[in-house]
């Protein structure tokens, strides 16, 4: 496994270094110290399975980095690992496609589960700060508020429920593997949980049940 870890304290390159090295024994760790030395190493992506980023960095910044990213289509599953808890900035950085948000205040035993859960194909979100991103429904139309209730009783998680969206829509398991930066085998782990979780043998059922439970539009 390939990672790229951009920050710009060596302290903290050094330490987050020999935490990935433990996820498994062939991590190779490649690093930069600015968002334009990351847009260098991010010429060769396909090399890479996983980016970390900070958001605050002198110069360009970590949300910088991932519109830089995608306005040059690298398709790399990134996640901020960062000091940095303004949940706008957060959630800006969610927007922009970043897989979850890792504070630095973390242990190495928290910071090894939560990129575990990363690397199973979830979006790692800390609790406290899951719960304020979900206060913000309180902004969004009722329906939405309603929706998000349903979701939350239904068991789905929020990655579940983005294959589920892609299932609706006839995408393949290889095109939603493609589309969330998944493998094909974690897709297939999360439509088989999908399929428990909506009481259904096959896709149709799935979607069929989603749209009875006011989870996907008709």
């Amino acid at each position: 496994m390939h990672i790229l870890v951009v920050d710009d304290h060596q302290l903290f390159l050094d330490g987050i270094r020999h935490i990935l090295e433990r996820l498994e024994a062939d991590t190779k760790v490649r690093e930069a110290n600015s968002v334009e030395a990351a847009l260098d190493a991010l010429e060769d992506a396909g090399e890479l399975d996983l980016a970390l980023i900070d958001l605050c960095m002198p110069g360009m910044d970590g949300l910088a980095l991932l519109q830089s990213m995608n306005s040059r289509r690298i398709r790399l599953p990134v996640v901020v690992v960062s000091g940095e808890e303004d949940l706008g900035k957060i959630k800006a950085a969610l927007d922009l496609g970043a897989l979850g948000f890792i504070p630095k205040s973390y242990s190495s035993q928290q910071m090894q589960e939560a990129l575990a859960q990363v690397l199973e194909g979830d979006i790692y979100l800390p609790p406290h700060v899951e719960q304020q991103i979900d206060r913000l429904s309180t902004r969004r139309p009722p329906d939405a508020a309603t929706h998000n209730m349903a979701l939350k009783e239904s068991g789905i998680t929020r990655r579940q429920y983005d294959v589920l969206k892609l299932m609706a829509q006839g995408f393949s398991n290889k095109q939603i593997a493609n589309t969330l930066f998944l493998t094909e085998h974690t897709v297939k782990s999360h439509v088989s949980a999908l399929f428990v979780l909506l009481a259904a043998n096959n896709r149709t059922i799935c979607v069929q049940n989603a749209m009875h439970k006011g989870l996907l539009e008709p």
